[in-house]
């Protein structure tokens, strides 16, 4: 009798025990499954946007591409750590090795501080082109573009290697967020910066949006030059809100999890995996953005899935040192050098006021030239 007790026992603590396992290996099957998804996905459009503008001479000669193209190899980091996180789910004992666990929150917050800079300086740049556009070829040169991108990389790994000198690891602790990054860490370093960056590039867009505004009701009752730029600026603007939606959107509610959950010591594996996967997958999305809104970033992801290169027309600045006679001649000058063995792809377009004469070159996706004829 005692026997079969015990018998019935064992049977119950081994299907109990079965079940336990098989709900734990399908929820770790599933999480795999998604970032295998999500990786694939990041790697394979970013490696598209870092080709497309390293291949095309149309968008490797405009300024603003720089930020993007910084952008694209932080969402590219992103997606190229995944494997890496996926290490944790593969071997139980891979995060009791204090490297391996420290690592894993180096390689985070590297991409994610790395792609809040560059979305900072992606607004800075829509910023002076929309609002003050006769001040950007000499606030925004190739050197100021490249000094900027530097420091914002080498200010996102010193943010990202501090928890290897200053951490809360200890042997037999399971490697999560509130258990090894120290509460004053993501309390007066990370959460200040996080949330002066985003409240600087919420007054930059908000000023950008308003000047749009503006610049949509002049379009609708006029042709001049400089109504014709702001169309272009409005729609890179509008490609920039929404990238900057998306990271919100992603990107904030782990923030906000990991906060709340280290001050608290809240745990939730399934909450901390859904935001997880919600923030690595915003690196997916702005590929696809490009292409949705920017005709020549999707021509040249065609390209390059064809397997051909994008050779796309560079941008031209027009030039000039003729002096005009008469006011009339201007529009002679112009119309030569549109000509299509002179400029092509572009739209020339000649305003006369005091105290000079603009031309002005508008290509698809560079930034806008300008010639002065002074008179």
């Amino acid at each position: 009798m005692e026997s079969s007790t015990t018998s019935d026992f064992n049977t119950d603590a081994f299907a109990n025990l079965t079940k336990a396992q098989l709900c734990t290996y399908c929820g770790t099957t599933l999480w795999m499954s998604i970032n295998i998804s999500t990786a694939s996905a990041t790697v394979l459009g970013n490696s598209l946007t870092v080709s497309a503008i390293l291949f095309s001479k149309k968008l490797s000669t405009v300024i603003a591409n720089y930020f993007v193209f910084s952008l694209a190899v932080s969402d590219l980091l992103v997606g190229l750590s995944i494997p890496y996180h996926m290490c944790f789910y593969i071997m139980t004992d891979f995060g009791n090795s204090e490297p391996n666990c420290l690592f894993r929150f180096v390689l985070t917050a590297f991409a994610c501080a790395s792609s809040i800079f560059n979305l900072f300086f992606i607004a800075t740049d829509r910023y002076i082109a929309i609002v003050h556009p006769f001040h950007y070829k000499r606030c925004i040169t190739k050197r100021t573009a490249l000094a900027l991108i530097t420091i914002g990389w080498i200010t996102s790994f010193s943010l990202a290697v501090v928890p290897v000198v200053w951490n809360d690891w200890r042997e037999g602790v399971k490697c999560e967020v509130i258990n090894v990054l120290p509460n004053n860490y993501l309390k007066f370093i990370i959460s200040p910066l996080f949330v002066l960056i985003w409240m600087m590039m919420f007054i930059l867009y908000s000023r950008i949006c308003k000047e749009a505004s503006g610049h949509a009701r002049r379009i609708r009752g006029s042709n001049s030059i400089q109504n014709i730029l702001a169309l272009k600026d409005t729609k890179s603007f509008q490609v920039m809100l929404l990238i900057l939606g998306c990271f919100t959107i992603c990107w904030l509610p782990y923030f906000v999890l990991t906060l709340y959950a280290r001050t608290t010591r809240y745990k939730s594996a399934t909450l901390y995996e859904v935001f997880f996967n919600l923030a690595v997958a915003n690196s997916s999305m702005n590929p696809v953005i490009y292409a949705w809104k920017n005709k020549t970033f999707r021509n040249s992801f065609v390209y390059l899935v064809k397997c051909h290169k994008p050779y796309g027309v560079s941008s031209t600045n027009f030039v000039t040192n003729h002096i005009p006679s008469k006011k009339n001649s201007v529009n002679g000058i112009c119309n030569n050098v549109s000509k299509p063995g002179n400029i092509l792809s572009s739209e020339i377009t000649c305003q006369i006021g005091p105290p000079h004469i603009q031309c002005i070159s508008i290509n698809e996706n560079s930034n806008n030239n300008y010639s002065d004829i002074r008179r």
